[in-house]
């Protein structure tokens, strides 16, 4: 038996009424009571929602001066740390020191925290009792109302006493079959959502489930418009600069859309293809600065936390020069994303989407033959073309390879990515997973090696600015140690490469990527044992020289 279950409670407003006909009804003693008021925090894309889990700000009614954080899940208090009234944390580094809130720290990640509900609860803690008074469970009952005074239902959870499993079950039993009680996993903050309208959490994942009998037009378009509503949830959150992570998810919406505009050569007409191209790369040009911006104030704790102590005050200029940036490039931003131009270009590609507007109106025809092609088999030789081009090209990196080599394999190895996110579907989910795991492993360590050479590029010119400026010593040596550390961490990701390549270039990996793109007729797929060298393309002066 579960030992943790949650019912709504349909009965009297006033919570004495409440408790005392529950009390009477299901023989409960009240243990103790208490008023708090309680501000329920979650991520804008409802993390601990999706994990069945509330984080709040709670407060005594009697006594307001006393605030706790506090973090449950299943009727269990997961960790707790009293914080100052008034206190809101809001990202990871603002929550309490410990392991315990480590946990949340990981889960959150990146995102901010934001308040999600705000209630006024009457907590009462009691006891089932049996013939004897002894205690068989432990009730709570949840009675709490709005702001305005709009009462919730009562929420009554119950939880087993070890030895006493049998009684609990006889009472579960009752309140199943009693008409006031129905089972929930809903929480106090989703019945305050619920009842104030709140706007869902913003979406996770990408998440399609796409019809592999479909035409690839179809599905192109279908992928579009979820990439769509992906850009038009995040977009006001961006606009208001509430969290980085709407910027990032809008931006990653906007990458997506254009990989799958460039893999819709020959799918769709390619004067509307061109067009929004050109669109879209705009739209994510004028994300970059604000995005790079986010980047360092984000990475500004790490780097601190890589240095000796004494470089935290030494640094405080340059976290006080990335704010600044940081601002400069949001308010150009929001007036970007505010400009008649982009207007035009949402106004067009909601028509475009449609079905409408100038430019849906081309027939399909030579200039998009695999437009009425199975999507399945389309989207299968896109995949298989850009698995052997990072395939090809991650072979001839060794040791003495530039730079510049890399962060081309990294581009690669998103084109990829993109494609098995945006049609993954199509294909056996666990054939997938053995493509794109090794993939992710990859990715990480190529993106490694590019975020910090360009964040020791732009600490360095950020470190010219401040000497300019008239920073003291302390600070110039301190960002230098700062680059140093930048540099250790590319190294390491250099040296990691071959063995991710190597992990992604496995003949496991290979079949998985062979079955999922099995029927796919590549006019120039060539079979290579995993681990070999492609073979060189000729020019035209040795194909003169072989006689060719």
């Amino acid at each position: 038996m579960t030992e943790f279950h949650r019912f709504v409670v349909d009965g009297p407003s006033d919570p004495a009424d409440t408790l005392a006909g529950l009390a009477e009804q299901f023989h409960l003693r009240e243990n103790e009571a208490e008023e708090f008021d309680r501000r329920f925090l979650d991520t804008a894309d409802g993390r601990l929602h999706a994990e069945q889990s509330t984080l709040e700000v709670r407060s005594s009614v009697e006594f307001p001066l006393m605030c706790s954080l506090v973090w449950m899940r299943g009727g269990q208090v997961l960790a707790s740390a009293r914080v100052e009234p008034g206190a809101t944390p809001g990202l990871a580094d603002s929550l309490p020191a410990g392991p315990a809130f480590d946990r949340l720290r990981g889960l959150i990640e990146m995102r901010r925290l934001l308040p999600v509900a705000t209630v006024r609860s009457r907590l009462s803690a009691c006891s089932h009792l049996d013939s004897e008074e002894k205690t068989t469970a432990r009730v709570q009952v949840d009675v709490s109302a709005l702001p305005d005074g709009r009462p919730l239902p009562a929420l009554l959870e119950v939880r087993a006493v070890r030895g006493y499993e049998d009684e609990t079950s006889a009472l579960l039993r009752a309140m199943r079959t009693h008409e006031a009680f129905d089972p929930t996993d809903l929480s106090t903050a989703d019945l305050a959502r619920e009842m104030t309208g709140a706007a869902p959490y913003l979406p996770g994942k990408l998440s399609l489930e796409l019809d592999p009998r479909a035409t690839a037009d179809e599905v192109w378009r279908e992928v579009l418009r979820e990439l769509h509503d992906v850009m038009t949830a995040n977009f006001q959150g961006t606009v208001e600069d509430i969290d980085s992570e709407y910027l990032h998810d809008f931006r990653v919406a906007v990458r997506r859309t254009r990989s799958v505009l460039q893999e819709g050569r020959g799918v769709l007409d390619p004067a509307a293809r061109d067009h929004f191209r050109a669109g879209f790369k705009w739209l994510g040009d004028i994300t970059t600065p604000t995005r790079d911006a986010d980047v360092h104030l984000l990475d500004h704790p790490t780097m601190i936390s890589a240095l000796s102590p004494e470089y935290g005050d030494a640094l405080v200029p340059l976290h006080e020069l990335l704010l600044a940036r940081q601002r400069s490039c949001q308010a150009q931003l929001a007036q970007d994303l505010r400009s008649m131009r982009r207007a035009q270009l949402g106004a067009e590609w909601t028509e475009f989407l449609a079905g409408a507007g100038p430019w849906a109106d081309a027939a399909y025809g030579d200039d998009a033959p695999d437009a009425h092609r199975p999507a399945r088999e389309v989207a299968a030789q896109r995949i298989e073309r850009a698995h052997s081009r990072l395939v090809r090209d991650g072979r001839t990196i060794d040791d003495a390879s530039e730079p510049e080599a890399l962060h081309d394999l990294r581009k690669d190895a998103k084109r990829l990515r993109y494609l098995l996110e945006c049609f993954g579907s199509l294909f056996p989910p666990e054939e997938l997973a053995v493509a794109v795991r090794p993939l992710k492993s990859l990715q990480d360590v190529l993106g490694e090696f590019q975020d910090t050479e360009v964040q020791a590029h732009a600490l360095a010119q950020f470190g010219r600015q401040l000497d300019a400026e008239g920073a003291d010593t302390d600070t110039i040596l301190a960002m230098g140690g700062a680059i140093e550390q930048l540099s250790v961490r590319q190294a390491r990701a250099r040296r990691e490469f071959a063995s991710r390549f190597g992990s992604f270039d496995s003949p496991a990996v290979a079949g998985a990527y062979a079955s999922l793109t099995r029927g796919a007729t590549s006019k120039q797929k060539q079979k290579q044992k995993p681990g070999a060298k492609p073979k060189q393309k000729m020019t035209s002066k040795r194909k003169r020289r072989s006689g060719r």
